[in-house]
């Protein structure tokens, strides 16, 4: 049997590459991090991600759903007082499902036949 820890490390730890071009873009250039940092920032991101599901399912509960949605989400993020993070999140979000709208809609169109390949097949 795994321990919590080692079920975080193998499955919600995001890579260390990852991490530090997260880090990167938010301290100033030339501030040094110890390598350890890493490790640790990407521990505390899937302990975050815990939390935050955790919130979320609860919020789920009290409304008698069975599925977290992304306002489930939203909700934990306000339930946690961070709400300064919203805007950005509700931006990701919108132009999210805009890409994935986009994506769906040119999937449908490339799996429907062409009205002229359904002449040529029936005319055979």
């Amino acid at each position: 049997v795994k321990s919590s820890d080692d079920f975080l490390k193998e499955h919600l730890e995001m890579p260390n590459a990852t991490v530090g071009r997260i880090i990167k873009s938010a301290i100033p250039n030339g501030t040094m991090v110890a390598k350890d940092v890493k490790s640790l920032f990407a521990r505390a991101a899937g302990i975050f991600i815990i939390y935050l599901s955790s919130h979320a399912n609860d919020i789920c509960q009290d409304r008698n759903k069975a599925t977290i949605s992304a306002q489930d989400v939203l909700a934990a993020v306000r339930e946690v007082e961070m709400e300064d993070f919203l805007p950005s999140l509700e931006k990701y979000l919108e132009d999210f499902r805009a890409t994935s709208g986009t994506k769906k809609r040119s999937k449908v169109k490339q799996a429907a036949p062409s009205s002229s390949s359904k002449k040529q097949k029936t005319s055979a």
